[in-house]
């Protein structure tokens, strides 16, 4: 996992969040919840929100992350 260090980078987490949701959704509905692909976009999800959490963590009071 990346630590994300800037504005940026975190919109462009959260845009790549969006993105592999509608990724998953769609394998999802093709092969099924437990196929393998899915469950690792699942992965790679949660990698991002993980580092988006932290990223919060550590600028509480930016208002400019919320919206």
């Amino acid at each position: 996992m990346i630590p994300i260090r800037t504005l940026a980078e975190y919109r462009r987490s959260i845009d790549k969040i969006k993105s592999l949701k509608h990724r998953m959704w769609m394998l999802a509905a093709q092969k099924g919840n437990l196929d393998p692909e899915v469950i690792r976009v699942s992965q790679e999800i949660d990698e991002y929100i993980v580092s988006v959490q932290l990223y919060w963590k550590h600028h509480q009071a930016d208002e400019t992350l919320i919206g």
